[in-house]
């Protein structure tokens, strides 16, 4: 079979959505579903609802070109085992502990692979193998929104260790100013800047709105922004020898008003994420970097 035929069911889990699609080897997405989802429901319950979506996939895949399903799924999270330890979120509790790839091969009936990352992990991936890090062999991306996500990729594959990279590949832990990072470099961190200069917001958005009416006080709050996110990002990406910094989430909304701060402090290119997919694309590589490993009999 021709190798761009072959396909993933790839699944990108939020906390109020599912989307989802059919991924083939060349980078292609078709059936892309946006699917509402009841986090908060019982474990059967949230289980039955991924049934349902990847059930909607199979039913349009040619089975014999199938090779797994993949899975962008927020932390914490056992990705290896497959086992979700979510708790206090208000999304996914009732999934504590479930081993959620023996629940869906169980519930399917499926003998094909079902592999899990994280989700934002599986977007940066992706905007490196598909998006604005093609061609680059190191890729450094972060997502900024609830949190703080990171992705170190090399050649196309996402690594979790090695010289550059801190423990688990995870930003959010470390701290900058005696400030832990996910603290300040979330949209919390942010509305919070705004208000310290008594400017109230309940969205990163409602600041972009006010300076395209005049108001210039949050561009000062940005370009702080900026400079802050550069300084605490320069060592690592001078330590993972990064030739690229992709920037993807919700604050990659106002990327414009704060990437020359941040690019000023790092001596490699910052851009914002360029393709619609990228976390979809991401987890299929997942199972597309063993299938091509093992056609290469590596």
């Amino acid at each position: 079979m021709n190798n761009d035929l072959i396909s993933v069911v790839a699944i990108d889990v939020g906390g109020s959505s599912v989307k989802s699609g059919a991924v083939t080897f060349d980078g292609s997405v078709t059936s892309l579903l946006h699917t509402p989802i009841d986090s908060q429901a019982s474990k059967d319950d949230v289980l039955h609802q991924f049934v349902n979506i990847i059930k909607k996939h199979l039913d349009k895949i040619n089975q014999d070109a199938l090779i797994g399903i993949a899975f962008g799924f927020p932390g914490p999270f056992d990705y290896m085992n497959g086992v979700s330890y979510i708790q206090g979120q208000s999304k996914y509790d009732d999934l504590y502990q479930v081993n959620i790839r023996d629940e869906l091969k169980k519930r399917l009936k499926f003998k094909n692979d079902i592999r899990f990352c994280n989700d934002a992990e599986a977007a940066i991936v992706g905007e490196a193998n598909f998006g604005a890090g093609k061609g680059f062999n190191r890729v450094f991306g972060i997502t900024l929104g609830t949190g703080l996500g990171a992705g170190f990729v090399v050649n196309g594959i996402s690594i979790h260790k090695g010289t550059g990279i801190p423990p688990n590949a995870e930003l959010f832990p470390l701290t900058f100013k005696g400030i832990r990072a996910d603290d300040l470099f979330s949209t919390r961190g942010l509305l919070v800047r705004f208000q310290n200069l008594g400017h109230s917001y309940s969205a990163v958005a409602e600041a972009t709105t006010d300076i395209k009416h005049g108001n210039t006080v949050p561009i000062q709050v940005f370009n702080q922004f900026g400079e802050d996110l550069g300084r605490f990002l320069r060592p690592i990406a001078e330590d993972f020898s990064a030739e690229i910094l992709i920037v993807l989430g919700g604050i990659a909304g106002a990327f414009t008003y704060f990437r020359d701060p941040l690019e000023d402090h790092l001596d490699i290119p910052v851009v914002n994420g360029n393709i619609q997919n990228a976390a979809l694309l991401g987890a299929a590589t997942l199972l597309f970097k063993d299938h091509y490993a093992f056609l290469q009999g590596n």
